[in-house]
């Protein structure tokens, strides 16, 4: 299981998550609207999809896992990824 040890819109309106796996630090971005697309939803704000990763985190965090394992850090994440 990964932890969400936090998470916010950086500079640039991407998602910066900050994350614990395996007892280590992970952090990652993710484009705002694949949370929206993620979850079927209509985009609309960048804060309203922050909102949404930390509600549904339990159910977005096994394909996340699965991302940042194959990825590693630092590396960003749009809907297709995690669609797929």
């Amino acid at each position: 299981m990964m932890e969400l040890l936090a998470a916010r819109l950086d500079r640039s309106g991407r998602i910066l998550v900050n994350t614990r796996l395996d007892h280590y630090p992970a952090f990652f971005h993710i484009i705002p609207e694949a949370i929206d697309a993620a979850l079927q939803l209509t985009p609309q704000n960048p804060v309203h999809s922050l909102a949404l990763l930390e509600q549904h985190w339990r159910q977005l965090e096994p394909t996340l896992q699965r991302l940042v394992r194959r990825h590693g850090q630092d590396f960003e994440i749009d809907a297709r990824m995690l669609q797929s």
